[in-house]
């Protein structure tokens, strides 16, 4: 989880049914509940690592240019 002031960044490497990572990014502000995150998909990659890399990435990059 990624936090900067008011915003939150959950990241996720979620398995697919191929074998593949799905890279996955959920923003919210910190004062609304889970329920109010916002979806960023992140890409689909080969190894577990390179997922969670690309979801680190988006995140940081989601909650630098406010993209909520």
């Amino acid at each position: 989880m990624l936090r900067s002031g008011t915003h939150l960044a959950r990241i996720l490497a979620k398995p697919q049914p191929d074998g593949s990572f799905e890279a996955q990014v959920y923003v919210r502000l910190t004062r609304e509940p889970e329920i109010a995150e916002t979806y960023i998909p992140a890409g689909i990659y080969a190894s577990e690592v390179e997922a969670w890399d690309a979801a680190e990435n988006r995140a940081r990059r989601a909650i630098e240019e406010h993209e909520f």
